[in-house]
């Protein structure tokens, strides 16, 4: 274990200590704000010894914050590729960037372990390297993104990254961002309140992408696939009460293929009290999933319901740089209750596309009239009648004004549990995929 200068207890380091463990219990009495944690300096400018964690000491080998290091950037720093970083419970006023590829980063405590932005940093956590995880922890209060992924002007894709019981809540950009990147699993997060998405997929090829077990809410959009290459899977996931539900489509400069929306439950989206920075993606409100361009784009065994506008709509993409969708697939899914069809076509091109298939969706409407048949999954289909959906900028929230998210279930063996950097993803079989209740 990494240790900082040994630890003497004097009276300035009691005050510290009883600062530090108020701020705990403000974040849990549910202040979305929060205070900063003590870095170490006083006033004065005088460095002193870190304060000490109320928890017990972890039972495994960790670089421990405060107790090693006062940040979270001066523990990743001092990190090599196995090793874990161990957050006890307080609130870091960072942004943190991880270069140091292959450890884990990891609250004990997810709903008293917070990074946070205060609304006026711009990222949470930039990860620019390969194999990283980060665990039971929440990130709030960004102007941007909580956590990026970032391997745009990489010479390769940033390989392998995991966020296991992540929450985020509250920022100006996306929940979490994964941006030319393979082999990225999120699963077991709950995202609420940002402006940009909860989570984001783009710019990727060979994705290999895996969202599981994972609640989005009161953001712009949900989830958001735009220009992503291979193996991009949302799987067992809740989108609600987001402006859109689910929105797969063509970059600007990148066509999207091979995406899988499966087993999702999709519900109650159109909702104006939720943040957008993006006034283009209101062309998608109220929409549980909307796939715009694309290739191959699998909808199977979705509870959709209860949108504002419609449940599934196939278009061109929102930037208007794509044709519409070749070789959809809209598979089992129980699609109700939705004011404009429960499946609309909104196909411009006039091609037969006889791997267009709607099929076996229940209690589903489709429309405009004539357009099931551009649809039987087939040689038979027919040109698709020309439909065009239209959307505008609806009222909205400043991202802070957004609901926080409520306490949640976290690691149960954050002490104990060996760091495992992240690892291959592997694609969930949906061959036999059942609808969730809801």
């Amino acid at each position: 274990m990494r240790r900082g200068p040994e630890f003497r207890l004097g009276a300035t380091a009691l005050l510290l200590i009883t600062a530090l463990t108020l701020s705990a219990c403000a974040a849990r009495d549910g202040d979305d704000i929060g205070s900063p944690i003590f870095n170490g300096t006083t006033p004065d400018g005088v460095q002193i010894d870190p304060p000490i964690t109320t928890l017990p000491a972890p039972e495994i080998d960790a670089i421990r914050v405060p107790l090693d290091f006062f940040s979270v950037q001066g523990a990743v720093d001092a990190a090599q590729a196995g090793d874990l970083i161990l957050l006890d419970p307080g609130v870091y006023t960072e942004e943190v960037i991880v270069n140091t590829p292959d450890i884990v980063i990891r609250g004990r405590d997810r709903n008293t372990v917070f990074v946070d932005g205060l609304h006026s940093a711009t990222t949470g956590i930039t990860v620019a390297a390969d194999g990283v995880a980060i665990e039971n922890l929440t990130i709030r209060n960004y102007l941007g993104d909580a956590i990026i992924v970032d391997g745009v002007g990489r010479p390769a894709p940033l390989n392998r990254f995991r966020a296991l019981h992540v929450t985020t809540s509250n920022t100006g950009g996306n929940g979490i961002s994964l941006r030319n990147t393979t082999n990225a699993e999120v699963r077991q997060a709950w995202l609420s309140g940002h402006a940009s998405a909860g989570v984001s997929i783009s710019e990727c090829t060979s994705c290999a992408t895996l969202v599981t077990t994972t609640l989005v809410e009161f953001s712009a959009r949900g989830f958001s696939v735009t220009g992503a290459n291979g193996g991009v899977s949302i799987f067992s996931s809740t989108s609600r009460n987001n402006r859109s539900g689910i929105v797969v489509e063509d970059g600007p400069t990148q066509p999207t293929a091979d995406a899988s929306i499966a087993a999702n439950l999709v519900l109650n989206n159109g909702f104006t009290s939720s943040p957008n920075n993006e006034l283009s993606w209101d062309t998608s409100f109220g929409t549980g999933i909307h796939v715009g361009g694309t290739l191959g784009t699998k909808i199977l065994a979705n509870r959709i319901a209860g949108n504002t506008r419609a449940g599934v709509v196939l278009s061109p993409n929102v930037a208007g740089t794509s044709g519409d969708p070749i070789a959809a697939q809209v598979e089992g899914n129980v699609i109700t209750g939705h004011p404009e069809s429960d499946i609309v076509f909104a196909l411009v091109d006039g091609i037969v596309d006889p791997g267009l298939c709607v099929l076996d969706n229940v209690g589903a409407i489709v429309g405009p009239p004539g357009a099931e048949a551009a649809a039987s999954c087939g040689p038979a289909n027919t040109p698709p009648p020309s439909f065009t959906w239209v959307g505008e900028p609806r009222s909205t929230i400043p991202y802070p004004n957004g609901p926080v998210p409520p306490a949640i279930d976290g690691m149960t063996d954050a002490d104990i549990a060996p760091p495992i950097p992240a690892g291959p993803v592997q694609p969930p079989d949906t061959t036999n995929a059942v609808v969730p209740d809801a």
